[in-house]
């Protein structure tokens, strides 16, 4: 497999005659202006990366050399997305590079966390989390905390509702299906918040053991909406153990944050499996989506299939999913399948590797992890 066009064609200029890939690889690395040259053309072609990878190792004599070379690679890569840090002006100018970035890294650089716009009807960031608080706030949301902080108590539970005497409890499908139902016929029902001069209609999706809440947004101008919020707000933070809480509630899987860093990610990328993801605010942590229209996906595929077979453009950026329940994906106008929940996808991109102290690794809860289970298998016993 060989370089792509933009990396052969640097290479050919910058190489001295006869001399090797292998060797103007290193010497790439230990001057200053060709590494950072070199970076740049890695960072803004991630879909080349794992090809370029693969071409890359070709031009070493044996493991030993192109094993030291990665070292030296990961020290130069760091070193480029530290300056890139720096030199960042909004939170997108890095996270187009990698998705991953961790919750307490972007605040301490950036003061809060907000990427995308918010759409005007909202008005501004003001009314907007005046927006969110009335939803967080609201009565119907206060009956979704009171219910949850009696399923955590079997007896104090069986109190209020009786009828779980007919379930098996720890039968997960029976108590799942019981506690959606009883969801349901507690808050299903659509409420209205009135906020910037518009009315909105607010309908919460009753998933009884998500970690966030989903809710479908209709406003009086016609706008579909989908917003997604943690479910446990820490409230305003005045302890180091309020700050951690936080920081756990937002890196853990299937989090709203989670899915605004990676949907971002394959936006800014114009990858066209990325639903129409609009803004990310860490007050209430949530994020606020166009609401993705199109044809069901009812197929039912294993990992491989499904991402090999129909999400290639976010496997070549490195997003792989791993929650692959057809409900997961819609087929857009575009006849792509769109991803409209991530939450459960891991990022591995070759080149553009994890950096210490800025970066996490996304959480799973699905059990199995492709990547993670075969991945394993390339390493020498």
């Amino acid at each position: 497999m060989a370089l792509h066009a933009t990396l052969a064609e640097w290479g050919r200029k910058n190489k001295k005659q006869k001399e090797t890939w292998a060797h103007f690889l290193t010497r790439v690395l230990d001057d200053k202006i060709l590494s950072r040259d070199f970076l740049k053309i890695i960072v803004t072609h991630p879909r080349e990366n794992k090809a370029t990878y693969r071409a890359l190792g070709r031009f070493f004599p044996n493991a030993s050399a192109w094993h030291s070379w990665q070292r030296r690679y990961a020290h130069a890569y760091e070193q480029f997305m530290h300056t890139e840090w720096q030199k960042a002006k909004r939170i997108e100018d890095v996270l187009k590079i990698i998705p991953n970035f961790s919750p307490w890294a972007l605040k301490d650089r950036f003061g809060s966390i907000r990427i995308g716009q918010i759409p005007t009807e909202f008005g501004g960031e003001r009314t907007y989390e005046a927006f969110l608080k009335k939803i967080y706030n609201h009565k119907v949301m206060q009956q979704y905390r009171m219910f949850k902080s009696l399923e955590s108590d079997l007896k104090a539970f069986t109190k209020v509702y009786p009828e779980v005497k007919k379930i098996d409890w720890f039968d997960l499908e029976e108590r799942s299906a019981f506690l959606s139902k009883t969801l349901h016929k507690i808050i299903g029902k659509p409420f209205r918040i009135t906020q910037a001069g518009h009315v909105y209609r607010v309908r919460y999706l009753c998933n009884p053991f998500s970690c966030k809440m989903v809710f479908i947004i209709e406003s009086d101008t016609k706008q579909k909406y989908v917003l997604k919020m943690a479910a446990h707000q820490v409230g305003k933070i005045v302890s180091d153990a309020m700050r951690k809480e936080s920081e756990n509630q937002a890196i853990r899987a299937d989090s709203p944050y989670s899915h605004a860093l990676m949907e971002f990610y394959l936006k800014l990328n114009k990858c066209p499996h990325a639903v129409d993801i609009l803004y990310y605010t860490d007050t209430y942590e949530a994020v606020l989506y166009r609401a993705q229209t199109g044809k069901e996906f009812n197929e039912c595929l294993d990992f491989k299939t499904l991402n090999h077979r129909y999400l290639k453009d976010a496997n070549r950026l490195g997003i792989y999913i791993n929650d692959v329940a057809p409900h997961n994906f819609v087929w857009g106008r575009d006849q792509k399948l769109k991803i409209i929940d991530i939450g459960h996808a891991c990022f591995a991109n070759p080149l553009t590797q994890g950096i210490p102290g800025l970066t996490f690794s996304f959480g799973n809860l699905c059990g199995q992890d492709y990547l993670i289970h075969f991945g394993v298998l390339s390493m020498e016993d």
